[in-house]
């Protein structure tokens, strides 16, 4: 009897210190790393689904006390060989609101990785909630090159826009003005890209 007793312990024991093993290698959500710069995934895509975009990750707080959100950020940037829109992945530290720039940076960043020299100088909303995105002219010279590539490039900017900020649309300017280059010519208020 001792002997079955000392053995039902011992079988207790060992499932005990497994099971404590098991749940202390579980991974934490804390340590879901910071992707600023590269994406995670980088398939040729259409855009996807937006019911899965702009998700929270994790709260938390740095190290001056201030809130932050880690929030999933879908972007597009151009693939200049095939001359189609790749989707990317990213999460990014953010306040209570992501704000259509740090969007924007994460496309300008991918098309450095394409060697697409293009540049957003800010993007903000006008009065009707309508996203407004202030192109640098240095895509004048790919609009001439190249009007496929400036076509896929406002795309990217539309899309990546409207999969993670809540905004009827995305006007698209070139600096504060209207936007015309070789292939475009838009009035100042002309809504690229919509809902």
């Amino acid at each position: 009897m001792a002997s079955r007793l000392k053995r039902t312990f011992m079988a207790l024991l060992v499932m005990t210190v497994m099971f404590g093993m098991i749940s202390c290698s579980a991974p934490q959500a804390d340590n879901i790393p910071i992707n600023d710069q590269n994406p995670t995934a980088t398939p040729e895509t259409e855009p996807d689904d937006k019911d899965n975009i702009n998700k929270i990750i994790n709260n938390g707080s740095d190290s001056e006390g201030e809130s932050f959100t880690r929030i999933t950020v879908t972007y597009y940037s151009v693939n200049t060989k095939s001359l189609k829109l790749v989707q990317s992945v990213s999460v990014v530290r953010s306040g209570d609101t992501l704000d259509p720039m740090t969007v924007l940076s994460l496309v300008e960043d991918s098309f450095e990785d394409s060697s697409v020299n293009v540049t957003f100088d800010r993007a903000y909303f006008d009065q009707n909630g309508y996203c407004v995105v202030e192109i640098n002219d240095s895509i004048k010279d790919i609009s001439k090159e190249s009007p496929a590539l400036e076509t896929l490039i406002l795309d990217a900017c539309g899309q990546s826009i409207l999969d993670n900020i809540d905004a009827p649309g995305v006007i698209i300017r070139l600096g504060e003005n209207a936007y015309v280059t070789d292939q475009y010519d838009f009035d100042i208020d002309h809504v690229y890209m919509d809902m």
